[in-house]
């Protein structure tokens, strides 16, 4: 299944961010310009079997050609031991950092609604009932045609969450931005759950190629007793099957077991809808500039700090 990331619609929203845009056998590498005249490619989410040994070859001669420091393949293939071995052997080595979360956690929509409640866990099944007892309200906006007023509560709520985790946030001319990309297509929409009026949760959903995939999201403090978020992700889940979705990947979650990740939390959160945890491939690394990549990764990290 193609990846939302792999649409000319996306790759048309990333130019408006200073990527360069190029094509590789029907797939969007991104170029990003770095100071003193340097660069490094990107090619997000592909799937290996979309991906030849044949278009390998030609993303180690584009990266040559455009003089990249390197080249990042993102794979969103299922991790195997033999797979990264392999790329190992191409010549690509594991990235020092992931661009999108390599462990996700993803609900199989292929089941009817009554067993995709049963897998639920029982305070996940519990929340939605609560919630659906106080009267949240969940609407759904498509991004293609939201309005200025319910792109803005979208953003209060995902700015309230971004400064209560500590975490680097979106601007809100990047949603705008998004929304005009995707203005011809029905891939995304804005969820808004409320009470009394009152938002007090919101997602961004992409539904593409079988996948509705938990973008971006946020909620707010208030009326936490009403378990807004338990209904919006439930609407989600409902929507997506009538959308003729076979999963629901709300991305990122950390590693099992790992009570002590800063994720723990939303993990927990996403782990009551059922689902299962799924370690994708992730990111790879093609090094053509092996001091200028060196130098990069230091700058990268201290940037992070």
């Amino acid at each position: 299944m193609k990846s939302i990331l792999q649409t000319k619609e996306w790759a048309d929203f990333k130019s408006k961010f200073d990527f360069e845009i190029l094509e590789i056998d029907g797939h969007f590498i991104h170029k990003r310009h770095l100071p003193y005249n340097q660069n490094f490619l990107y090619l997000p989410e592909v799937a290996a079997k979309e991906f030849s040994a044949g278009s390998i070859e030609k993303l180690k001669k584009i990266a040559k050609d455009q003089n990249s420091i390197f080249v990042r393949l993102e794979l969103v293939d299922e991790f195997s031991e033999n797979a990264h071995k392999l790329l190992q052997s191409l010549g690509f080595q594991k990235a020092f950092e992931e661009l999108q979360p390599k462990w996700r956690h993803v609900i199989d929509l292929t089941a009817t609604r009554g067993e995709i409640l049963a897998q639920m866990k029982q305070k996940g099944r519990y929340n939605i009932k609560l919630a659906e007892r106080k009267g949240v309200r969940v609407d759904q906006y498509p991004l293609s045609t939201i309005d200025q007023k319910h792109l803005k509560f979208f953003y209060t709520l995902y700015q309230e969450t971004v400064k209560r985790e500590g975490i680097t946030g979106r601007s809100y001319e990047y949603f705008e931005r998004l929304a005009d990309s995707f203005r011809e297509t029905d891939y995304f929409s804005v969820y808004i759950a409320s009470y009394k009026g009152e938002p007090l949760a919101g997602a961004l959903v992409s539904f593409y190629d079988k996948t509705a995939l938990y973008l971006y999201g946020g909620s707010s403090r208030q009326h936490s007793e009403v378990m807004a978020p338990y209904l919006m992700h439930w609407q989600i889940i409902t929507d997506a099957k009538e959308r003729e979705m076979t999963s629901y990947d709300m991305l990122g979650r950390s590693v099992p077991g790992d009570e002590g990740h800063r994720w723990a939390g939303v993990t927990r959160f996403k782990e009551q809808f059922g689902g299962r945890a799924k370690e994708i491939l992730g990111s790879y690394d093609y090094i053509s500039k092996s001091m200028a990549y060196k130098l990069f990764r230091f700058a990268e990290k201290m940037r992070r700090k």
